[in-house]
């Protein structure tokens, strides 16, 4: 079929191009708004994207600090043994129950690599290390008051004290696992009379003693500080190692001589000893369980910042004079028990003269 040459000329006849606008009709759209509840919803849909920014730029920036913040983790609370648990030398306990709080809880800091929140923590690694100190120091005490049949100091209970003495670069965790295997196997002996422990009072006594050594010394550290120029506010990390150090001898301290009370029957009709007791433990309760928020090192006369270092001081102070003085009233005999006198029958007593 030929072209049909009118096929253009009924478009054209048609009308218009509709891609043509006039500009009357483009100024009408530039003129236009958008309908109010689309409006609503592009700018509430922009809010939405820039809070979420907002929000993953903060998480961001402050995840790791907020992991610091949960990894500092202090059990000061006290040490109760389980119902049926009992333990033959009870201070072996309460050391192994520590070293599990530590292993259990947050872990060990220092065995953390350098990138972990754990391992920027000051307060918390001071802790360990004195908790692991105090009682290598104890155990060692101990071994010398438990001989074996040649005169010498305990094995498992040297080897417990070896192992909780850290070294500088090696991790904790296997030392402590090792400490506290050497601690129940003692407990175990114990247990089963192969092993002769000393006489509670005296052991108490010992006790009494090294504590009051600890207070002494942690005194001296804190003074130290005190009047140390001041190079961090509130307080240096330095003031918060020797803070938490002190905090940590002064707990071990405090459940040591509750298991030696428990464990000293023979004073328990001595009014006197219990009462020496119950002021050692006072004192030490004070020391072990001051908790402030931010460890201050202020010179104490602000209106605001008080001075934590002095006060555990004051504290510490106390608990030297009375664990000295329970001391002194471990090492005396014991009062000679009443007997009861019997009465005899006048009758008798006459026919015997």
């Amino acid at each position: 079929m030929a072209f049909d040459s009118r096929l253009h000329a009924a478009y054209l006849e048609e009308g218009p191009d509709p891609n043509e606008v006039s500009e009357e009709h483009l100024r009408e759209l530039d003129e236009a708004e958008p309908h109010p509840i689309m409006d609503f919803f592009r700018g509430f849909w922009r809010r939405t994207i820039f809070l979420f920014k907002l929000s993953l730029f903060f998480a961001l920036v402050g995840a790791y600090p907020f992991s610091v913040m949960m990894s500092h983790k202090i059990d000061d609370s006290d040490i109760v043994f389980a119902d049926g648990q009992a333990w033959a030398f009870p201070e072996s306990g309460i050391a192994i129950t520590k070293i599990a709080r530590e292993l259990e809880g947050k872990g060990w800091a220092d065995d953390k690599p350098n990138w972990h929140p754990q391992a920027r923590l000051t307060a918390m690694p001071a802790w360990q290390e004195a908790t692991a100190d105090g009682l290598s120091e104890f155990t060692r005490m101990a071994a010398a008051a438990v001989p074996d049949e040649n005169g010498e100091p305990d094995a498992d209970l040297i080897a417990a004290s070896r192992l909780l003495d850290g070294i500088p670069g090696e991790d904790m965790r296997p030392r402590l696992t090792a400490a506290a295997e050497a601690l129940n196997r003692f407990d175990s002996r114990a247990s089963r009379g192969l092993v002769k422990v000393a006489d509670r009072r005296v052991l108490a006594a010992e006790e009494a003693r090294m504590f009051a050594g600890w207070a002494v010394a942690d005194q001296d550290d804190l003074s130290t500080q005190i009047y140390q120029e001041s190079t961090g506010w509130p307080a240096s990390k330095q003031d918060i190692r020797v803070f938490y150090g002190a905090k940590a001898r002064a707990h071990i301290a405090l459940q040591m001589l509750k298991a030696a009370r428990r464990a000293d029957r023979d004073s328990l009709t001595d009014t006197a000893t219990m009462a020496a007791y119950d002021k050692a433990e006072a004192a030490w309760t004070r020391a072990a369980k001051i908790r402030p928020l931010v460890v201050s090192n202020q010179k104490g006369d602000g209106a605001i910042m008080a001075n934590h270092l002095a006060s555990l001081g004051f504290f510490l102070r106390d608990a030297q004079r009375t664990s000295e003085e329970l001391a002194e009233r471990l090492e005396q005999p014991l009062p000679p028990a009443e007997e009861e006198v019997a009465q005899l029958d006048p009758a008798v007593a006459g026919a015997g003269q």
